[in-house]
């Protein structure tokens, strides 16, 4: 009865094994789940040589180090969902003062400011769902003024920086174009009829115009301009 007992808790251990799995490997690599996997082994091992009662002693052991890790592994979900949010405000707030939202909309910006700042401190305290709930408050109270934005630049022209020189992947990295390198082949395909091999993306030139296509419905027009403030691109 013993060894029968050990091995429904065999099954159930496996089976909780493989739904933390499924939260990514990455947040298994914690010492509440290592000594989990090790104390099942133990049991495995006891339970095959015939000594059901140790077998049972670390299945049992094992279950309590899995549910520690839950606890871990959801609050670094949480976490992640906290800083995503957290990004999300911050870029809005950026944009909206970009916009002239602080001389425009006073009221609300300064409310927006507030709650970030509660936001910042709650996600450093590791108070993560209180940071979630003030970085929606502030991402929300500007939705309706991100309309005053400044628009982004429509068309970059490639400068010759010797110490870092212009290519698509560098451009698409500018706040004020994509924010995101690995968006260079946006730019590659709007304007590979514009390089002298359309083959080569490397091969790219100081004085060149490219046309930077909007990509997610924000509004671009003109020219880049290094002096002049730009809002910035949110990832």
């Amino acid at each position: 009865m013993k060894g029968k007992t050990v091995f429904i808790i065999f099954s159930v251990l496996w089976i909780l094994v493989f739904s933390f799995s499924a939260a990514g490997q990455s947040l298994l690599d914690n010492p509440d789940y290592k000594k989990a996997i090790e104390l099942q082994q133990m049991a495995e091992e006891a339970h095959q040589g015939g000594d059901y009662d140790k077998a049972y002693e670390y299945a049992e052991e094992a279950k309590i180090y899995l549910a520690k890790s839950d606890v871990y592994v959801a609050m670094m979900l949480l976490r992640y969902k906290a800083k995503s949010w957290k990004k999300q405000a911050a870029d809005r707030i950026f944009n909206a003062k970009a916009g002239g939202a602080e001389t425009a909309y006073p009221e609300k910006f300064t409310k927006a400011i507030s709650d970030f700042e509660i936001a910042k401190y709650a996600f450093d305290s590791e108070e993560y769902e209180k940071s979630i709930e003030y970085s929606k408050s502030a991402y929300f109270i500007l939705e309706g003024v991100i309309g005053t934005t400044a628009p982004l630049p429509g068309y970059y022209t490639v400068r010759l920086i010797p110490e870092d020189r212009d290519c698509f992947s560098k451009i698409a990295a500018y706040e004020f174009i994509y924010n995101d390198t690995w968006k260079w082949k946006v730019l590659y395909e709007a304007n590979k009829n514009k390089i002298v091999d359309p083959d080569n993306p490397h091969l790219i030139h100081p004085g060149q115009v490219f046309i930077i296509p909007s990509i997610r419905g924000e509004k671009r027009e003109g020219y880049y301009h290094p002096d002049k403030k730009y809002p910035r691109m949110p990832r």
